[in-house]
Formats: structure tokens, sequence, C-alpha cells
């Protein structure tokens, strides 16, 4: 058995060690996976978030990685997905897990040594990681708690978790007939909510948060909308593109003061 593992895997599919049984849920995730596949092969895009965000999402979380991270240290990235945040990292000893099977397939051609596994059946040893990186996870699983105290039992002590999720999101359309899945989002963050979550129950010390993901073609996520009239709420994102046509430090900036983040990110050190 590999040792960074804490216990003899059930099975494997080829040369991925398989630690949890497949379920409804995993299987809700597989056809969500292929579907995702399928359109990247067909289209070159993500069926579910514009490229421009994703990479906005990515970018942010990239730096901080880079921030915190040291030569040789080890890596797990909790839904590692096509591997595409630990792919700039070849510096670092790297692992993933995640409940696709697809995504796996190709997070292994990166030379990221991963595993199929449920958050909830975490099989890594316990404080073995000087990093975990969880990004769009935590608001998909059923049991938040149990996944967050398994996330942090394979983190070291003086370890660092980078964790991403959405922010502020309205959960109307997951719940709505239009979403051909279950077990999509099932919560969501904000601010308050997210430290109440790592400082108070799970007495961890948020030491950094970065917000990232700005559209001003959104008007849901603008700032105090229900102040501003619409003649002008829905000219803004005009206005604010012409600025970023001759400086774009400042529509960057008018952006962040204007609209909010679609998603946020924590940098959490064990107490």
């Amino acid at each position: 058995m590999n040792l960074v593992y804490g216990r003899e895997p059930l099975g494997s599919r080829g040369r991925i060690p398989i630690f949890s049984m497949s379920n409804n849920y995993t299987d809700n995730y597989e056809r969500i996976s292929l579907d995702h596949l399928d359109s990247l092969r067909r289209y070159g895009v993500n069926p579910f978030i514009p490229e421009a965000l994703w990479l906005q999402y990515e970018h942010s979380t990239i730096e901080l990685i880079r921030k915190y991270s040291k030569p040789a240290h080890m890596i797990l990235d909790v839904g590692v997905g096509l591997g595409r945040l630990l792919s700039d990292f070849p510096e670092l000893r790297r692992f993933g897990m995640d409940i696709s099977f697809s995504y796996l397939e190709i997070a292994r051609t990166k030379k990221i040594e991963v595993c199929y596994a449920l958050v909830e059946e975490m099989p890594y040893q316990k404080g073995i990681f000087d990093i975990v990186v969880c990004t769009d996870v935590l608001e998909h699983v059923m049991e938040l708690d149990s996944c967050i105290e398994k996330i942090l039992a394979v983190l070291k002590e003086e370890g660092t978790l980078i964790v991403r999720v959405p922010y502020c999101e309205d959960l109307i359309w997951y719940r709505s007939s239009d979403c051909p899945y279950q077990y999509t989002h099932v919560r969501t963050f904000d601010d308050y909510s997210l430290r109440a979550l790592f400082e108070e129950t799970f007495r961890c010390k948020i030491v950094e948060i970065v917000k990232a993901g700005y559209d001003a073609a959104s008007v849901n996520r603008l700032k105090f909308r229900k102040f501003i009239p619409d003649r002008i709420k829905w000219r803004l994102p005009l206005w604010i593109a012409k600025i970023r046509s001759f400086y774009e430090p400042l529509y960057y900036l008018l952006l962040k003061k204007l609209y909010d983040s679609f998603e946020i990110n924590l940098v959490i050190k064990k107490r």
C-alpha cells in the first residue's frame, strides 16, 4: 500500500485506487462530469461556467497556492477535477481525490497521484499534507461538518488549508425543474457563515480572504441594485466596458467596488 494512505483500497480501476463505493450521489456526479467533458470535446467550453469566470476563479486560488507553498511540499486537491490547479505546480508532491473516474483519468496524465474517494471517507493518513486545497466542493457535500473534519485531519498542524466556494449564491435554479441534476449546490456561503464555520465550529484561524470572479454583465451581482434606477442598472455594463478599452486597471477596480464576486477563497490555519 502507498504509505500516504491510512488504509487499504477496496480495489482499483486501472491505476486509480478506490476507497469509496459508488452510489446515487457519485453516479450523479459522474454524469455531470461526463456532460462537462462532452461539451469541452465538442465545443471547447465548460457548459456550467463561462471560461472567463473560471479562469478568474482558478487564478485567484493558484496565486494563493504559490504564496503559501514551498518546493517539495505535499499538496492534496480535494475534488481535483481535471487537475488544472495542480498542473501549475510540478515542484510540489501532488495528490488529488475525486468521485469521477472520468476526471481522475485526466488528472493522472498531469502526473498527479489520484484516488477515488468521497470526502467523508478520506483515505489519507492524518497530518500528512502541508497544503490542502478544496475548491467548489463544500457547496455540494451532504455532511458539511464531517467533510471539514476529515479535511483538517490530514493537514499538518502548521499546514495551510485553501478553500474556495461560491459567494452569496442564489440557489433557486438548483431547486427548480430546469436543473437536470440531483445533489447540486445544497448550501450557500457568505463572509459571516464562513467565519462562524471555520473560526467558531472548528476553532481555526482565517488568515486571508480573497474574492474572485467579477462580471459587469451580471446585473444581479450589482451591489445596492435595489437603489439604482433600471435605466442606469442596465447601461452600467456598457459604460464599464468602455473604461476597460482605455484603462484596464480602473475597469477591474470598478468591478470590485460595484459588484459582488461569484466566489470567495479562504486561507485557513489550525489553531
